[in-house]
């Protein structure tokens, strides 16, 4: 019984990475399955590129980008898994009543809905996971988690042109009164449903107990400042959220615009571009994080300077060339080959963000670091990234035929800026990383400026842990 128990506990922490991964799965899927359906959602609703580029990035993004800070303190505080199965509730519903609209503001606020739900998710399982795992483990085990942001995109592509297919053959035998609801609606409903398995999921896991918390001299765990603790490694922090954002922005704008590039320019089938860019995505994707993992842990067991932090240096030139070569292929096989190296690359850097950002910050800040991540790429990355593509077709180049051009015009620059941004700050960051490892060691730095009111939370024993 003894030798079971410790089995357990020593898998444990996995199972939970497992559980969480499919939970994301189910977000992306959620979030991202608008992308295959751009066209009869026009089509239907009378919408133009910059309506749909509102309902793919602002629409989403802004709730899901203001409460993150809110969000990120509950977790900070409180029971994490709870908060996540509240937020899997609440994005289901709204994905469904996103199939149920009927007019652009009623998807404006379903899609609204779906970011408030999803917008704790992230931080609090970037939290958990860091408390089950030591740090030289922590690079693969948020890796794999991440995994599920390559996996959810290409299974919502998978998803959505499974369900064109299967209802196109369907018609063609004779079903065509299999149901009166458009192609699109139908694949909002059926996304929505697996959430609420999930959540139960999530409800049934144990909540891991916190570690790498903060103590002063009196051996009082107090909150700490967020922008107190930030502004003393002010560079560091700048260097890692334009990073990570200028990442994410290159992603989303990828989701959103790549199905549309390929059904304009290379007049594919919105079935095929499913079923074709889902699964390059999904390996790709899983792939890049794998590498992206053991490359993380390995940087930061040799105590290179940087750490970490290094890997995206990697990142930035193959955007460049992959964006370039997707956009200017002469043949849709070639162009999709690019889109996957774009993906692994992109995969290889993000994979590592959650661990970089904990590597810098104390348990008390792991929540609400994150949620500063999740804003700037929300609030930047999402509404700014799909948007600015549109904005180029409409009205720079005056032809939506020209997304292509559009793509290479904003991802090109982006590159060139994230690779600085990375460069110039190795050295800031690995002063914020040699500074919490003496202070965790040592006790509270006197650059940290503690919040004067006590933590309630600090009597309970199970809050209380070692470095």
């Amino acid at each position: 019984m003894l030798q079971e128990n410790n089995a357990t506990q020593r898998f444990y922490p996995w199972l939970l990475v497992v559980a969480l991964f499919f939970t994301s799965v189910v977000s992306y899927l959620d979030r991202n399955i608008i992308s295959l359906f751009v066209g009869p959602i026009r089509q239907e609703i009378g919408l133009s590129d910059v309506q749909v580029s509102l309902l793919q990035g602002i629409a989403f993004a802004l709730l899901y980008s203001v409460m993150g800070l809110p969000f990120g303190r509950l977790v900070d505080h409180h029971t994490r898994k709870t908060l996540i199965a509240s937020g899997v509730l609440l994005w289901s519903a709204m994905t469904i009543c996103c199939g149920l609209s009927t007019t652009f503001w009623q998807l404006f606020f379903s899609r609204m809905g779906v970011g408030i739900g999803e917008a704790c998710l992230g931080p609090a399982a970037f939290s958990m996971i860091a408390d089950c795992f030591a740090p030289a483990q922590r690079g693969r085990a948020i890796a794999s988690y991440n995994m599920s942001n390559y996996v959810g995109v290409g299974i919502s592509l998978l998803f959505g042109g499974t369900i064109i297919s299967m209802l196109t053959r369907l018609a063609d035998i004779g079903f065509t009164g299999l149901s009166s609801m458009p192609t699109w609606r139908l694949a909002f409903v059926i996304a929505g449903l697996p959430g609420t398995l999930m959540a139960f999921v999530v409800l049934a896991l144990k909540e891991p107990q916190r570690r790498e918390v903060m103590q002063f001299d009196d051996g009082q765990r107090r909150k700490l400042g967020l922008w107190s603790y930030l502004s003393g490694r002010k560079s560091a922090f700048v260097s890692i959220y334009t990073v990570y954002t200028l990442t994410a922005m290159i992603g989303y704008i990828v989701v959103a615009w790549a199905p549309s590039f390929y059904i304009r320019h290379h007049h594919m089938r919105p079935a095929d571009v499913g079923l074709l860019m889902g699964g390059m995505t999904i390996l790709s994707g899983v792939t890049g994080c794998i590498c992206g993992g053991y490359l993380s842990d390995a940087l930061a067991a040799k105590s290179v300077r940087g750490g970490r932090f290094r890997l995206p240096l990697l990142w930035w030139p193959i955007a460049v060339a992959t964006i370039i070569g997707m956009v200017f292929a002469s043949s849709p096989t070639w162009s999709l080959l690019f889109l996957g190296l774009l993906t692994f690359g992109s995969a290889l850097s993000f994979s590592g963000a959650a661990t970089v950002i904990q590597d810098v910050v104390p348990n008390q800040l792991r929540g609400q670091a994150a949620a500063l991540n999740y804003i700037w790429t929300g609030i930047i990355g999402l509404s700014l990234g799909p948007t600015s593509v549109a904005m180029v077709t409409q009205y720079v180049l005056k032809d939506s035929s020209l997304l292509g051009d559009a793509l290479a015009i904003v991802v090109v620059p982006l590159s060139v800026v994230g690779f600085l941004a990375c460069y110039l700050g190795q050295k800031n960051y690995q002063e914020a990383r040699n500074d919490l490892i003496a202070t965790l060691r040592t006790g509270i730095n006197a650059r940290v400026a503690p919040e004067t009111t006590q933590d309630s939370e600090s009597s309970d024993a199970s809050r209380q842990t070692t470095v």
